[in-house]
């Protein structure tokens, strides 16, 4: 990947930047969601709010304008991985509806971010013979992904393991991703987030055999330290973690004093930070694919910042706590 060959997308990233939502907070200050289509009818979303029928159906105007994001800048972009590393949560997702589609013969929604071809995946899945499940397509990885999963149910007959599965094929994925651009700052990030999740993790199995079952490999830190800290208070967490990197988002997060629910609810938005802070970075570089990836990441995140704020409208929660459970912005 050549630097260079980003300087005209990242022009033109520059100037999509311009169009980012800057004030969360006041936002948050306005009363109902009438009031927040209102504030954002001059910004991007305005051409989707237009056509809303009702404030209450809201995702339907972040969706549509995530989708136009990511067709932009894969318009652009010139390595498409950049674009594939972040739609594949979006793919995972996909392929954890389809297995419990599969699994319970209902009928459920997908996430029009994906780009994999479901319908395809399901015949293949279906196929009487297991033996011709990978006949004729050997090399489809998704498949081989969402095997693995139904394997992993089978076996136990937890339909946990499906996400477990999937959660631990998603980061060996993105690693992948990550090491074919050959950006340190992103394998880096990935591997960092490999170890969040871990401790995430860490907090909510309480079963060892289960434990180990569940943690992801290629972070920075080893699965068997994991296993070693499995009976540590928040405390003695954050003592055995102190060098490692981490820790900071960690320090923030976690407290003996807060309960289960509010330390897996802080640890969610420290994670929210790390990626938000990979993103900040890039500020300093004038061009490269950090900045079309910073972009795409600030958007997701204002996404889940408006998303936050229309829920807690919709539910009557005070500004207050919405205001605590704001995730960082770009801009």
């Amino acid at each position: 990947m050549k630097r260079d060959d980003f300087i005209g997308a990242s022009i033109s990233t520059r100037i999509y930047e311009d169009d980012l939502v800057k004030d969360f907070y006041r936002l948050n200050e306005l009363d109902s969601l009438s009031e927040i289509m209102n504030a954002l009818s001059d910004s991007s979303y305005g051409r989707y709010i237009q056509e809303l029928r009702r404030p209450e159906e809201y995702e339907e105007i972040l969706s549509k304008e995530l989708v136009r994001v990511y067709d932009k800048i894969e318009d652009i972009t010139p390595d498409k991985n950049l674009t594939d590393y972040l739609r594949e949560k979006y793919n995972f997702h996909n392929l954890k509806v389809l297995a419990k589609e599969i699994i319970q013969d209902e009928d459920y929604k997908y996430s029009p971010m994906g780009n994999i071809d479901v319908d395809y995946l399901k015949r293949q899945i279906l196929k009487t013979d297991e033996k011709d499940i990978f006949e004729d397509d050997e090399e489809n990885i998704y498949l081989t992904y969402l095997k693995r999963a139904i394997d992993a149910y089978e076996d136990r007959k937890d339909p946990a393991m499906i996400d477990i599965s999937l959660d631990k094929s998603y980061y060996e994925r993105e690693l992948d991703i990550a090491n074919a651009t050959g950006m340190d700052s992103l394998i880096n990030y990935t591997k960092e987030a490999i170890d969040l999740i871990n401790v995430k993790t860490l907090l909510r199995v309480r079963d060892l055999d289960q434990l180990g079952d569940c943690l992801i490999d290629g972070g920075f830190i080893d699965k068997d330290r994991f296993l070693e800290m499995y009976k540590l208070d928040m405390t003695g967490l954050l003592i055995k973690m102190s060098n490692d990197k981490i820790y900071p988002y960690l320090a923030r997060a976690l407290d003996n004093d807060k309960g289960e629910v509010e330390n897996l609810l802080n640890l969610e938005k420290a994670i929210d930070d790390h990626f938000m802070d990979f993103a900040k970075a890039s500020k300093a570089v004038t061009y490269g694919p950090e900045v079309l990836l910073a972009y795409l990441i600030s958007k997701e995140q204002e996404i889940k910042n408006l998303r936050i704020i229309f829920i807690s409208k919709l539910n009557g929660l005070s500004k207050e706590f919405t205001k605590d459970r704001l995730r960082e912005a770009y801009v």
